[in-house]
């Protein structure tokens, strides 16, 4: 009897599944390759069955895997996804799969030392205890602590006691692996075996042994990035997602998910605990714990000996030198006494402006609606786009002698070598780090002990734990503040108070200088006290006047195009349709408006948002009638809910 399967294609297309004639001992959630539409495509079994259609139908060209690489419950989570963010059913299902084939085997790390998690305090064990008590029911805490008071203990404790005391699997999610080094250091220790990584940085080969050892019930716990939500983890008993509020969580391509979501959901169908964990949460999830719709666990004071850092402010001057006199001479005494120094600066390469004295202008990205900045070896880059030319060829273009202006990160490393010369000094940021391995290499060699200085961008404020380190310095600490962007100031605020907190994080005493030349800016004044409670209050408020979330979902539509004329044109449609359903109570539509950066990569982009209570009935809405549009080929369309980024 002839087998048919129907297909699930890696394609933005509306059809959910595609019927083909496969061969005896093909199983659903198998890889297939096949014709569509004349191309070769990848396409996975979702199920099988021996109704012939009544048309003619092709046969796979081959079974690429032997047994299954996806199971039942991740292609119901699949369809899930697919009604959430109205995706097609083939992108949710291959965003679930590490990318490539299945390689040889990888060496797994074997010189750690067994270990048991450490005692908790009394804090921390009311905290375990009463998250603890919802096991075996979908619910979901915060675990709102501060800065080193050992939210990471609570987890493993967590995670101990499912692994003894059930068959239940554990997922783990973080930001950025290479920053939860010793997250994961702890994690090896306690549970050796127990543990498969899935994160980007890792060989095809290596994700696919993780995951199959997942998917085959070899592990029990999974830990890695945002991608990591979707784990093939049998059993699933408990998800924790440290960091809660990082935007690393949220994908920027279709579907375009938020991993909290699809983790609130897994949690959902497999009766299963959800842990928040941050010592600044997004505002949404305070707030859900503030009105009593989940629980609240708080950690106010570190463990042991360790006592929050002292936080100080600096007025940058201008025409000063790169760093204010304060903080080199406060590096100098930490370098004397053989601590670390973390300095971090948002901005990447040499100077972040180039200046035109001819046009009295910054000079522009030739495609992008931003600013080049300029980076050692010579070179002018974009951040958008990824435009680069030499800066020589640049001049010579404009027949002028151009101005750097500003310090990024590059800058401020030759400062640092050049004013302490005989201190270790590394940097951490996009550019540094291609490859990821560098990333892993610098942190473990900062919490060994190797390193004296480390400089970079946002990524250094994330979750470093390195005990020696007793000063951070801020310099340019408003930056991100004049963003367009309701979240401009949320984001600010976390920044400062996550890297303040990786100061004096053990027996030694953390101090903290900020530099900026907006002292009295009300964000800079709560971040210098690490006061999130009064930064929530006063920001809930504007919000609740603004309507947006917490008090509202939003949706956003943009339409991008090289031809400026028909971006305009998509999004007019677009507007056109969603007017007849207007006015709504509960909504309202802001737009069709070019967005703040209006040509990235020669795309001209034009949104418009909607900001709604009855977000549901707008999927309905965007379902049925907008992505069946017959829209241009040359434009594209994105819908994204809840989006992080507005700009």
């Amino acid at each position: 009897m002839i087998q048919y399967a129907e297909l699930a294609f890696d394609l933005p297309i509306l059809e959910d599944t595609f019927t083909y004639e496969v061969p005896p001992g093909t199983q659903v959630g198998m890889r297939v390759e096949a014709k569509l539409r004349g191309r070769k495509e990848e396409g996975i079994v979702l199920s099988l069955h021996h109704n012939e259609p009544s048309y003619e139908v092709l046969q796979v060209d081959r079974v690429i895997d032997k047994t299954p690489v996806i199971n039942e419950e991740q292609i119901q989570l699949a369809y899930w996804v697919k009604e959430q963010y109205l995706a097609s059913l083939g992108e949710c299902i291959h965003k679930m799969i590490p990318s490539g084939r299945r390689h040889s085997k990888v060496k797994l790390n074997e010189n750690i030392t067994a270990s048991e998690p450490f005692q908790l305090n009394e804090e921390q064990e009311a905290a375990y205890q009463n998250i603890k008590a919802d096991f075996g029911k979908d619910s979901i805490h915060l675990l709102f602590g501060i800065t080193g008071s050992g939210k990471t203990e609570v987890y493993l404790h967590l995670i101990r006691d499912i692994l003894q005391n059930s068959n239940k699997g554990v997922l783990l999610l973080v930001p950025e692996i290479g920053l939860t080094y010793h997250i994961i250091r702890k994690l090896e220790a306690v549970f050796p075996g127990e543990i498969a990584l899935l994160h980007s940085a890792l060989k095809v080969s290596e994700r696919f042994k993780a995951y199959t050892d997942l998917l085959q019930g070899k592990k029990r716990i999974a830990v890695g990035t945002r991608s990591a939500v979707f784990a093939p983890i049998a059993n699933l008993g408990l998800v924790i997602i440290d960091e809660e509020h990082d935007g690393s969580f949220k994908e920027h391509s279709t579907p375009r998910y938020h991993a909290r979501q699809v983790a609130l959901q897994r949690c959902r169908q497999n009766k299963a605990v959800l842990v928040l964990g941050s010592a600044t949460p997004s505002l949404e999830v305070y707030h859900l714990a503030k009105t009593g719709k989940i629980g609240l666990q708080v950690l106010t004071k570190r463990p042991g000996t360790a006592k929050p850092p002292t936080v100080r402010i600096e007025e940058n001057k201008k025409d000063t030198r790169l760093i204010g006199s304060e903080l080199t001479f406060a590096i100098k005494q930490r370098l004397d006494k053989k601590e670390q120094v973390i300095l971090l600066l948002n901005r990447r390469g040499y100077s972040p402006l180039i200046y035109s004295e001819k046009e009295k202008t910054y000079i522009p990205c030739p495609n992008c609606t931003s600013h080049l900045c300029y980076h050692k070896k010579g070179t002018v880059i974009c951040h958008l786009c990824g435009f680069s030319d030499s800066f020589q060829r640049l001049e010579s273009k404009l027949g002028e002698k151009l101005v750097m202006m500003g310090t990024g990160t590059q800058k401020l490393e030759e400062f640092l070598l050049e004013t302490f010369p005989g201190a270790k000094v590394e940097r951490l940021d996009q550019d540094s780090i291609q490859d990821k391995s560098v990333l892993t290499d610098v942190i473990g060699r900062l919490v060994d002990g190797e390193i004296d200085i480390l400089t970079g961008t946002q990524m250094i404020s994330k979750g470093l734990d390195a005990a020696r380190v007793t000063l951070v310095g801020v310099l340019n600490a408003g930056i991100g503040l004049g963003l367009p962007d309701f979240r401009a100031g949320e984001r600010v605020f976390s920044l400062l108070t996550q890297v303040a907190g990786r100061a004096g994080r053990s027996d030694l005493a953390g101090e903290v200088l900020i530099e900026t030349n907006t002292v009295d800016h009300p964000i800079i004044r709560m971040a210098l006290d690490q006061d999130y409670i009064r930064f929530y209050d006063s920001e809930v408020k504007t919000r609740e006047e603004l309507f947006y979330p917490p008090f509202s979902r939003l949706v956003r539509i943009l339409s991008r195009s090289k031809d400026e004329s028909l971006s305009l044109k998509t999004i007019e449609e677009v507007h056109q349709v969603l007017k007849k359903h207007l006015p709504e109570p509960n909504t309202v539509v802001l737009g069709p408006a070019p967005c703040p950066f209006y040509k990235i990569d020669a795309n001209f982009r034009n949104h418009i948002l909607i900001k709604t209570t009855v977000q549901n009935k707008w999927r309905e809405i965007l379902k049925k009638e907008i992505r069946p549009l017959k829209i241009s080929k040359n434009v594209y369309l994105e819908l994204d809910f809840d989006p992080l980024d507005l700009v």
